[in-house]
């Protein structure tokens, strides 16, 4: 018996799962790969994803509509299923980030991504997101891009190139159910063409974007931290105070962007009516607060309301 010439697709869904099942089974299958570091409560409660998989010799595409979910590749998945490959990721819908080794950087619709299966990484999303990932062999990256160490943990911002590299991959993603592997093959290697073109445009250093968008997602996962300031943000980085304080230099200053985050993080949870319960105190001690008077003048100072207020107008 002959095989399908046909691309090998899949769609994966949590539709047809028992509603309270729904997480638990989108995370011993499609994130099966990684470990699941969060989901929100609510999002765990009303989980609803799913995922077509395209599947060649060469690559795998995956286009995937989902809740906010964070996951990480450690070094032992690394270990233990040995995957060798290069995957370039479009946001189409939804705020994301991701993070490998000293790269990477929170990304809006349009950005685009690239990981290497081959080393540990972050990836979330901080709400509900849509996006397409190509994963293609180390071998087929570098003959059509490049050597791969070069490029991962690259993040390219949204422009007029990748408009036109999303609408060809987005073009890719709709007709593959019905290509054969022959022309995925070639649709695939046209891919990166583009992307070495894309990317080829925007050589150069890291620029301060790159480590502002970069230092943003470290400061969203350590807001919890009242110790987290910018000392722990340049050691997390890999970089001098100098250097740090440059990419902020336009702004308030690091501190301060610190302070804000913290800020906004708690006007997040004192608007939410499930959080109705908890003390401002819980919420102020939770978003890195230690002193009471001084998140009071700073809530204050920055919405033009006290904490208080805010919270009685939302129960």
């Amino acid at each position: 018996m002959t095989s399908s010439p046909f691309v090998h697709t899949l769609v994966q869904s949590t539709a047809e799962v028992e509603s309270k099942r729904a997480f638990e089974f989108w995370r011993d299958t499609a994130l099966s790969m990684s470990g699941v570091t969060s989901a929100g409560a609510e999002e765990r409660r009303s989980f609803a994803a799913s995922r077509l998989v395209a599947v060649t010799a060469h690559s795998t595409l995956l286009h995937t509509e989902g809740p906010r979910v964070d996951v990480e590749r450690t070094a032992r998945h690394v270990r233990q299923d040995g995957r060798d490959t290069i995957t370039i990721a479009l946001v189409l819908r939804g705020t994301q980030y991701f993070e490998q080794g000293t790269r990477g950087g929170r990304m809006a619709p349009g950005d685009i991504s690239v990981t290497d299966s081959g080393r540990p990484f972050l990836i979330g999303a901080y709400e509900d997101y849509e996006e397409i990932r190509l994963s293609v062999t180390r071998a087929a990256f570098r003959a059509h891009v490049g050597e791969p160490e070069a490029y991962a943990g690259r993040l390219i911002g949204d422009g007029p190139l990748n408009a036109l590299f999303a609408t060809y991959l987005r073009s890719y993603a709709a007709l593959v159910p019905g290509m054969t592997e022959a022309e995925a093959g070639i649709a695939v290697e046209g891919t990166l063409h583009l992307f070495r073109g894309l990317v080829g445009a925007r050589t150069g250093a890291v620029t301060a974007n790159a480590l502002r968008s970069l230092a943003a997602v470290h400061i969203e996962r350590s807001l919890h931290d009242p110790g987290f300031g910018p000392d722990a943000l340049c050691r997390a980085l890999c970089v001098s105070r100098s250097r740090l304080y440059a990419a902020f230099a336009d702004g308030e200053g690091v501190a301060a962007t610190i302070r804000d985050a913290r800020l906004d993080r708690a006007r997040g949870y004192l608007s939410d009516p499930a959080l109705a319960k908890e003390s401002i105190a819980t919420i102020m001690i939770r978003c890195g607060f230690t002193d009471p008077s001084m998140f009071s003048k700073a809530f204050r100072r920055r919405f033009g309301m006290s904490a208080r207020d805010l919270k009685t107008s939302n129960t």
